[in-house]
Order: structure tokens, then sequence, then C-alpha cells
């Protein structure tokens, strides 16, 4: 199952696709994403966070900014993960099919992204929790949501070093790999 949604990600992985998602990820930064957060600092654009830390700013957004956060995390931020997921792993899909054999343990890195996407809807449906029950705090969710707000930015940290990796292998090997052609599903 796993071997056929890798050769299906590879029919995807075109530069034209590629370029869509880009521009349609834009969209989520620029536009979507300012619209739902709340005034100040939002919590999941936080490395990490303490269960106080937590308190006060969810304190601090006030009631409307506390209603438009779980409006905004309910949908947007919940469709977001999924798109960005997708758009990272088709982008390692990209350079990482056509840089190493077809069975080779890096084809696998291409999955990575979608662990982000399950630790930042995860992340959302804390935060969602903890501001539907401010003003009660529940110190052990908010340390829990800390942790997985810094567990999903080491990730995308990961990702971003493999696919820096996957990226510079596939130029320096660019003439071995046209050579070869041993990826084809």
């Amino acid at each position: 199952m796993l071997e056929k949604f890798l050769c299906r990600q590879e029919k995807y992985a075109t530069k034209k696709i590629l370029c869509l998602f880009f521009l349609v990820y834009l969209i989520f930064p620029l536009y979507l994403l300012p619209q739902i957060l709340p005034e100040g600092r939002p919590l999941d654009l936080h490395l990490y966070y303490t269960p106080t830390q937590a308190d006060t700013l969810i304190a601090s957004y006030g009631v409307e900014n506390r209603l438009a956060y779980i409006k905004g995390l309910i949908t947007i931020d919940m469709v977001y993960p999924l798109f960005y997921s997708l758009f990272l792993s088709l982008l390692l899909t990209f350079f990482i099919a056509r840089s190493y054999a077809k069975h080779h343990k890096m084809q696998y890195v291409r999955v990575l992204p979608f662990f982000i996407m399950l630790v930042d809807i995860i992340e959302n449906i804390c935060i969602i929790l903890m501001l539907l029950e401010f003003p009660r705090a529940i110190e052990i969710l908010a340390l829990v949501s800390g942790l997985i707000t810094l567990v999903k930015w080491l990730f995308i940290a990961i990702i971003f070093v493999i696919l820096c990796y996957a990226v510079i292998h596939f130029y320096l090997h660019r003439s071995d790999i046209e050579a070869s052609n041993n990826n084809a599903c």
C-alpha cells in the first residue's frame, strides 16, 4: 500500500503541480491565516510555551479574539496542515524520486510531512480545548499542547533539512540520475 502511495506521488510531483501548490500555498500565510489568528501572537506560532504562558496569552486575546481563533482553528487551520503536508511531500518526492533508487530507504522520507500534519491537527485540537475551557486553566492540557507545538516545529525543521539535502543531492548527481533513470513506476 505504501509503495502504491509513493508511486502515485511521483505522478503528481511535476513542476507544474508544484508551482500551482506553491501559488495556492501563498494564499494561506498571506491572506487566510492573518484573518483567523488572534491579535498578538497565536499559541501555534510559538516554538514552545509553558502552561503559565499559554494562560497569559489566552487571557490577552479577549473574548472576541478567542472565539475568532477557535473558528479559525476549526476551519482554515485544519485544512492548512493537509495542504502544506501534501505540498512538502510532493516537493520531497520531486527530488528524492529522481535521485534515489526505487527501493532506497530515502524514498520513505517522503511520507514524513504527513506526521507534521497529524501533530499539527492534534496541536489545533489542544488549543481549541484550552480556548473553550478558558478561564479554567487545565495545566496538563497546556503542557501537552506546548510539547506538541515543539514537536511540530522540530518535525518542520527536520523536513527542511532533509529537503535541502535532497535538493543538493539531486543537483550534484543529476548526470548520474539521468543516465540510469531507474525510478520509473
